[in-house]
């Protein structure tokens, strides 16, 4: 099984901590970017994330409210300050809202400070992925060498490294499977029902540029849905969903592939609705294929990309709809 430990070393007002993952980049850097996969994993062991909120764009804002074991919160501000997708992303990291007891103990290890600004940081996250391995790379700039010693002593290296077994544990998906979760801003119900309509599920399935076409359509189990994807390059791709479990309005379970029995390239696919409120709904969506080299290969022509494209044309549909 693959382990790997934290290395925490010191720059120039820089505290550097690297940690290897057993995924390729596709996958790290959406755990690292989607806020519902960090609400499962950011902070120590034992803490929780009741708020997560990303404008992951530059110039957008984050909120990460952490919350003890007994009943503190830590909330982490700040905003984005570089991205260069599937390579590094640079935000500003505020503790303007830590409780003062927070302050007063860090101090300890930091020294007297004039202003609690000085223990603002700016975090860089650099990813490198070799031979399906990525490795993950921070590196915290302080305003001086003595905050950033403050800081290194006071478990800085065993916080990030409990929150990285919790990555590994409870955000990365299996070695042959591929996560895509988006909130969709409808009720479960019509999130549900867009699924099933075969009239309209052309309009929003697809990635960008697709343009779906419904040959037959059986929503129920073992129904099948039969139908042609026409790429933005004009070619055309078959595909045959074959439904192996169907609940209202919270689950579907079915195969996808291209209908050709002698590619054997069926993937099982599971989706879950989850409410969140009467108006927002989380769509989890859990493909399966037959190895790490299929899912991989899946990535690398854009899978998690495409779905996410897909998820959000879906809920542009339920917006024009709700609006017409």
């Amino acid at each position: 099984m693959f382990k790997s430990e934290s290395i925490l070393t010191l720059e120039e007002n820089i505290v550097r901590i690297e940690r290897m993952f057993d995924a390729p980049i596709q996958l790290v850097w959406e755990v690292w970017t989607n806020p519902l996969h960090i609400s499962k994993w950011w902070g120590p062991k034992g803490f929780t994330n009741p708020t997560v909120e990303f404008d992951f764009k530059v110039g957008g804002s984050y909120r990460i409210v952490m919350r003890s074991p007994d009943g503190v919160d830590y909330p982490v501000i700040g905003k984005f300050l570089e991205i260069n997708p599937f390579q590094s992303f640079v935000i500003s990291d505020l503790v303007d809202e830590h409780p003062e007891e927070w302050v007063n103990d860090i101090q300890k290890l930091t020294g007297p400070i004039s202003n609690k600004e000085l223990l603002n940081s700016t975090l860089k996250v650099l990813f490198e992925e070799t031979d399906g391995k990525t490795k993950v790379t921070l590196l915290t700039e302080f305003a001086n060498n003595q905050i950033r010693d403050g800081f290194a002593n006071s478990g800085m290296k065993e916080g990030w490294s409990e929150s990285f077994e919790k990555l590994d544990e409870n955000a990365l998906p299996k070695s042959n499977e591929i996560y895509i979760e988006k909130t969709l801003n409808h009720p479960q119900e019509l999130v549900f029902n867009a699924f099933a309509d075969s009239e309209s599920v052309g309009q929003w399935w697809g990635p960008n540029g697709f343009k779906t076409t419904t040959q037959s359509k059986d929503f129920r189990v073992g129904g099948k849905w039969i139908f042609n994807m026409l790429g933005p390059d004009g070619t055309n791709y078959p595909n045959v969903i074959e439904y192996k479990e169907i609940r209202k309005f919270d689950y579907m379970e079915y195969t996808h592939g291209s209908g050709n029995i002698n590619k054997k390239d069926d993937f099982l696919v599971k989706i879950f609705l989850i409410v969140l409120e009467p108006n927002r709904t989380i769509i989890k969506m859990q493909m399966t294929f037959s190895d790490t080299n299929v899912r991989n290969a899946k990535l690398g022509i854009g899978a998690i990309e495409g779905g996410k494209e897909t998820l959000s044309r879906l809920n542009l549909y339920l917006d024009k709809k709700g609006n017409s």
